[in-house]
């Protein structure tokens, strides 16, 4: 079987608050009713009790004179006199030696007799047997007691009166349990709803992985605070699952960059294999003819041809030289890569100290090497965008025989172009993309070392990549080349990242607003007049009602609230900030001042997730608070 606890802890909420309802006020009435019927019933038994000691009283006067001239029918007389009391059903008259003188019977059988005199005490005195009272009564004469009165009377009459009572009682019941259902049904929706309205909201998060579904705040009891912090958790959980699907997003883009870094690895440590497989061979070759030379000259006896060989061993010294600086370029271009760090560049000063280096070897070759370059400020890696010009004029040197090298540089629509223009052999129209590839050469079939290894152009398109930077090459066969590096101009950069930056380092609060709220006005302007002061747009309410007013003129939410703990003897400022998110539908960070001291307040302080400062107030640690909580930095209580 079930028990009784278990079933109503396993009842809905509404039928719990019915059967409460009804089975109090049901409880309660049986409690009055019973009280009242105890109470009915010994008051109506005392006052039969009364009305039968003052009629035996009078019977009694009355019979003393037929008792003393033993005169039977006057007291059978007397006694007839209490016919008209319905409820009595015999009445006795007895002489001094307790011997019946007269009786009267309400059945007028003439058989009747009188009980033997069931006490013969001084005083009255009643007894109530089987629905009977029996009162027994002295009759005195000038202090001479001539005999007893006694009298039978039926308590029907009180068991009538229970009976109406108990129907009486039943109607009572029956409609005080309608009126309290139909009350209780009606009262119990003002329970249930936002439980109802809760369950729903949290049954279709549930479905639907919705965070931003809220329940609605219908009451301003336990229930409407319940809905409220409700709404917070939700908003929390809401903020929470965002962070994570960054998280995992983030999670997931890192794993990618992951496996292409792996997939990279492969392919550079595949590439280095055919590096090295490919360059061996040439770089045995100036080793080799230094040795040859190297012996040569040991054995040669003329001057003139030593010096000869001293400039071959010197030649081949110096293609060696290029041959490794290309491979430590290759090895140094990945770390360079990772660690772009774009500045202001003026560029006609970057050019400047490279052209100085380029116009040697130009003339070496008889080559005539100019500069247009005006004075442009760029936004780049200073130190990548210089190894992709000198990439870019060594190939040029490299592939002019005849003619000149110009690098120049305009601006146009956002844009800077530093172009780099030779005559040189130029590239086939076909070959214009694997120019780009590794080991790519193309003036040099056999492979000679001292061409290099054609990693020149492939490190300009990686570092060009890196920076975000486009390369543009137009070539005509016979005629000449030009690379044109475009790059975004510094007033784009400027307005994108360094302003910004700029800006919120030295503003740290600036576009921030607060609300402040403080009972004393000195105060509460004090403390607007700081906030002013740190950049922070900010408005001040003194009490909970102008609270209500200032918040009908906002359209945001408040970044902040600072706010004193007592605002007046039924106010404090965690009822004011459960007002500014119930308004705003959406949590506040909030700094709690105040002097208490009571541990129970600082709980309460924190459980609402709020900053607290005592009084008196010191502005660096308040500032210091400010920004812990303006720029998300973790809580310290």
């Amino acid at each position: 079987m079930i028990s009784f606890e278990k079933f109503v802890r396993d009842l809905q909420v509404k039928h719990k608050i019915l059967f409460i309802v009804i089975a109090s006020i049901v409880l309660s009435l049986i409690t009055a009713f019973f009280l009242i019927a105890v109470y009915d019933r010994q008051s109506f038994r005392q006052g039969m009790v009364e009305e039968l000691t003052v009629l035996s009283d009078v019977i009694a006067k009355r019979s003393s004179a037929a008792l003393l001239f033993q005169d039977t029918s006057a007291a059978t007389a007397n006694l007839e006199s209490l016919s008209v009391k319905d409820n009595i059903i015999l009445a006795c008259i007895y002489d001094a030696n307790k011997k019946p003188f007269a009786i009267f019977s309400r059945s007028r059988q003439e058989n009747e007799v009188c009980p033997e005199l069931p006490y013969a005490g001084e005083e009255v005195y009643t007894l109530i047997k089987s629905g009977i009272s029996l009162l027994v009564n002295p009759i005195e004469f000038s202090g001479r007691k001539l005999g007893w009165i006694y009298v039978a009377a039926s308590m029907d009459k009180l068991a009538d009166r229970m009976n109406q009572l108990l129907i009486i009682g039943a109607l009572i019941f029956l409609t005080a349990g309608v009126v309290a259902y139909l009350f209780a049904v009606r009262v119990q929706r003002y329970i249930t709803q936002p439980l109802v309205n809760l369950q729903l909201v949290l049954r279709t998060i549930t479905k639907s992985r919705d965070y931003s579904l809220r329940a609605i705040k219908e009451s301003d009891d336990e229930f409407g605070h319940l809905v409220v912090d409700f709404n917070r958790m939700l908003h929390m959980v809401q903020e929470a699952n965002l962070r994570l699907s960054d998280a995992v997003e983030e999670i997931k883009s890192q794993k990618e960059i992951s496996d292409n870094k792996a997939v990279g690895a492969e392919e550079r440590t595949q590439a280095i294999k055919e590096f090295f497989s490919g360059v061996s061979h040439d770089l045995k070759q100036p080793l080799s003819a230094i040795n040859l030379f190297l012996g040569v000259l040991q054995n040669e006896k003329k001057e003139e041809k030593k010096q000869v060989y001293i400039e071959k061993i010197l030649e081949s010294s110096n293609n060696l030289n290029s041959l490794f600086d290309g491979l430590l370029d290759m090895n140094r271009i990945d770390q360079i890569m990772n660690n772009v760090n774009k500045t202001e560049i003026n560029l006609q000063e970057l050019v400047d100290n490279i052209f100085s280096d380029f116009e040697v070897m130009a003339a070496d070759k008889g080559l005539r090497l100019k500069s247009h370059i005006p004075d442009i400020v760029v936004f780049s890696d200073a130190t990548m965008l210089e190894r992709v010009l000198r990439n870019l004029l060594a190939n040029a040197v490299r592939y002019t025989q005849n003619g000149g090298i110009l690098i120049a540089a305009r601006e146009k629509s956002g844009q800077v172009y530093v172009e780099v223009w030779d005559t040189g052999v130029g590239i086939p129209q076909e070959k214009l993309e694997s120019v780009f590839e590794r080991y790519t050469q193309l003036d040099n079939p056999n492979n000679e070392a001292i061409n290099g290894f054609g990693l020149g152009l492939s490190i300009v398109s990686r570092l060009l990549s890196a920076l975000g930077h486009k390369l543009e090459l137009y070539s005509r066969v016979g005629r000449g080349t030009v690379f044109k590096v475009v790059m975004p101009s510094v007033k784009k950069a400027i307005r994108a990242v360094d302003v910004v930056d700029r800006l919120q380092s030295s503003l740290p609060f600036y576009g921030k607003y607060a609300i402040i709220i403080d009972d004393e006005k000195n105060i509460a302007e004090a403390m607007l007049a700081t906030a002013m002061a740190w950049d922070i747009n900010a408005e001040a309410a003194t009490s909970i009602e102008s609270l209500k007013v200032l918040l009908g003129t906002l359209e945001r939410a408040p970044d902040i609230v600072l706010t004193d703990y007592t605002l007046s003897e039924t106010e404090t400022g965690l009822m004011a900030l459960d007002m500014i998110e119930e308004y705003f539908d959406k949590p506040v960070s909030a700094i709690v001042i105040t002097g208490e001291k009571d541990q129970e307040i600082l709980d309460q302080i924190k459980f609402y997730g709020c900053h607290y400062l005592p009084k008196p107030v010191d502005l660096q640690i308040l500032k210091e608070k400010v920004d812990l909580v303006l720029n998300n930095k973790p809580y310290e209580s």
